[in-house]
C-alpha cells in the first residue's frame, strides 16, 4: 500500500509540473508574445520597410533602400548613409508599441502637442503601402509619450525612447565610417607622410615591409593600423563648397593611404590635407600676429577618394599613421605562430635533433624512435627563436663575413612539412651573436644566452621515465 501511495504521489508531481510547464511558462511565453503582438500599432518587418521618413524641428529626412543591408538618403539631400543605423531604425520603427489608450476620440490633439506633432514617422513598404505616426508630448511621468497615427485621432502611449530613438538629425544617419573595407581582407599597405612612404605587403599569412630591403613585418602593429583604418569614424562633415576654397591641401596631402583589398586587389584611397584652422576662401587674408592658446582638438580635411563628400579626421587618427618603415618591423628574430609549429630541426656541432609533434594529445617526440620530449627543452627551442633583436646590422656585408655561410647553429621550424622558419647562428661578439632568417635581408644581433638552449643533442630533450613507486 505504501508503495502504490507513493506511484500515486509522484504521478500528481509529474501531472502539476507538466502543467506548470506547459501552461505557466510555455503558455506565459506564447499569451505574452500574442499581447505584444495585439500592441503592435501595425504589423510590419524591418526587411519590409523600403523607405523611412523621420520629421522634426522643421528638418525631413528621406532614406530609402537600395538592397536589404544597404540604405541611401535621398533629402534634404542626396548623401551618403549610415545603412547599420538605418536598418536599426527601420526595425524600431517597424516594431513600435502602444502602452495605453488615453483617449479615443480626442477633441484636441493639440494639448497632446500632436497638432502640429513634435515629430513624425513615415513608412513606404515595397508593395507601395504607406503608414505614419505621430509623436507628440511626454506623459507627466516623463516614461512615455502621446502618440497618433496619421488620420486618426485616436490618441495612445508608447515608450519614451520609442519616440526619441526615432528623433535624428541628418548628421545622425550619414556616413561616418572614414574608408570602408574588410581589414582582413587587405593584401598591401603604402603610406605617405612626412616621415617618408612605408610600402607593406601580405604573402600568404606574414607581412612584409618592401623597399630596398625586405623586412618582417610585426603583424601586431600593421594589424593596428588597418584596424584604425577600417573602424576609424570622422568627426565632421565638410558641407561648403571647395571650390570657394584657395586650397584644401589634398593636391599636396599630408597623408596619402593606399589598401588593395580582396583578391580582386581593389583600391582603396584617403587623402589627409589641411588643417582646419588653416583653410582660407578665396579673397580672404589668413590672420596674422599672435594667435590666442587654441584648446580645441586638431582637425583636417580628408577625402575618401570613392566618395564625392568631404570631412574631418583628428589629431589621434593622423597620428597612428605617421610611422615609418622602421616603426613596422619587427623586433623578434623570427616570425611564426608557435601553435602551428609541428615540427623542428635543430643543428649544431653536437649533432642533429628532430622533434615532431604527436598527431594524438600534441606531445613533442624525439628522433625516429620517437621518444618523449622535456616540454622545457622544446619551448626553450621555440623562445629562443622569438627573443628580441638587439641590432639589425645594415652594413651591406655578405653573410659569410658574419660566419652565417658555416653556421654554428641552425633552427628550422616546419608546419606540416613546410619550412616555416630556417635561423642560422653565426659568429659570436661580446655583444651578442648574429643571425639571419632564411627570405630576410637583414642581419641580426642576438643576446649569446640563447645558444644555452640550442646547444643540446637528443638525449637532452628526452623526457626520462617515471620514477618507479619503492616496493612494499
Amino acid at each position: 500500500m505504501r508503495f502504490r501511495g507513493t506511484l500515486i504521489l509522484l504521478i500528481l508531481c509529474l501531472a502539476l509540473g507538466a502543467f506548470l510547464y506547459f501552461y505557466e511558462i510555455k503558455g506565459g511565453e506564447r499569451r505574452s508574445k500574442e499581447k505584444e503582438a495585439a500592441n503592435q500599432v501595425w504589423k510590419l518587418e524591418s526587411g519590409d520597410v523600403q523607405q523611412l521618413e523621420l520629421a522634426a524641428e522643421s528638418e525631413r529626412i528621406v532614406a530609402a533602400r537600395v538592397d536589404d543591408k544597404t540604405w541611401k538618403i535621398t533629402a534634404p539631400r542626396a548623401v551618403e548613409a549610415d545603412s547599420d543605423e538605418l536598418n536599426r531604425l527601420a526595425g524600431s520603427a517597424a516594431a513600435i508599441n502602444r502602452e495605453s489608450v488615453v483617449e479615443a476620440d480626442a477633441a484636441d490633439l493639440a494639448k497632446y502637442g500632436l497638432e502640429p506633432p513634435q515629430q513624425s514617422v513615415r513608412l513606404k513598404t515595397k508593395d507601395g503601402r504607406e503608414y505614419a505616426i505621430r509623436f507628440g508630448n511626454n506623459n507627466p511621468t516623463g516614461y512615455s509619450t502621446y502618440a497618433a497615427l496619421e488620420g486618426s485621432r485616436e490618441v495612445f502611449l508608447v515608450a519614451s525612447y520609442t519616440a526619441s530613438n526615432l528623433r535624428k538629425k541628418l548628421d545622425d544617419l550619414r556616413n561616418h565610417t572614414v574608408l570602408a573595407f574588410d581589414q582582413y581582407e587587405a593584401q598591401s599597405l603604402d603610406i605617405r607622410n612626412p616621415k617618408g612612404e612605408v610600402r607593406l605587403a601580405k604573402e600568404e599569412d606574414r607581412w612584409w615591409v618592401q623597399g630596398k630591403q625586405k623586412w618582417s613585418a610585426d603583424s601586431s602593429e600593421v594589424n593596428s593600423v588597418l584596424s584604425s583604418l577600417a573602424n576609424g569614424r570622422l568627426k565632421e562633415f565638410f558641407d561648403d563648397n571647395p571650390d570657394d576654397y584657395a586650397s584644401l591641401g589634398l593636391d599636396k596631402p599630408m597623408l596619402d593611404i593606399r589598401v588593395t583589398v580582396g583578391k580582386d586587389k581593389a583600391i582603396k584611397h584617403l587623402l589627409v590635407g589641411a588643417e582646419k584652422s588653416a583653410l582660407v576662401k578665396k579673397g580672404s587674408r589668413p590672420a596674422t600676429g599672435a594667435k590666442p592658446a587654441d584648446t580645441t582638438p586638431k582637425l583636417y580635411l580628408a577625402r575618401d577618394e570613392s566618395r564625392s563628400e568631404l570631412f574631418f579626421v583628428d589629431q589621434e587618427f593622423v597620428d597612428k599613421f605617421l610611422k615609418s618603415p622602421a616603426d613596422f618591423r619587427s623586433k623578434a628574430l623570427a616570425v611564426f605562430q608557435r601553435w602551428d609549429i609541428d615540427g623542428i630541426v635543430l643543428t649544431n656541432a653536437r649533432g642533429t635533433v628532430t622533434l615532431a609533434k604527436s598527431d594524438a594529445g600534441g606531445d613533442w617526440l624525439v628522433g625516429a624512435e620517437k621518444k618523449k620530449a622535456k616540454w622545457e627543452a622544446v619551448n626553450g627551442v621555440l623562445d629562443a627563436l622569438e627573443k628580441q633583436v638587439q641590432q639589425f646590422v645594415e652594413e651591406g656585408r655578405p653573410p659569410e663575413a658574419y660566419g652565417l655561410d658555416k653556421p654554428a647553429f641552425r633552427v628550422v621550424l616546419k608546419q606540416k612539412g613546410q619550412e616555416k622558419v630556417d635561423c642560422s647562428f653565426g659568429n659570436q661578439t661580446k655583444d651578442g651573436v648574429y643571425a639571419l632568417v632564411k627570405g630576410e635581408s637583414a642581419i641580426k644581433l642576438v643576446a649569446k644566452d640563447i645558444l644555452e638552449k640550442l646547444n643540446k643533442e637528443e638525449k637532452d630533450f628526452i623526457e626520462p621515465p617515471p620514477a618507479q613507486a619503492p616496493k612494499q
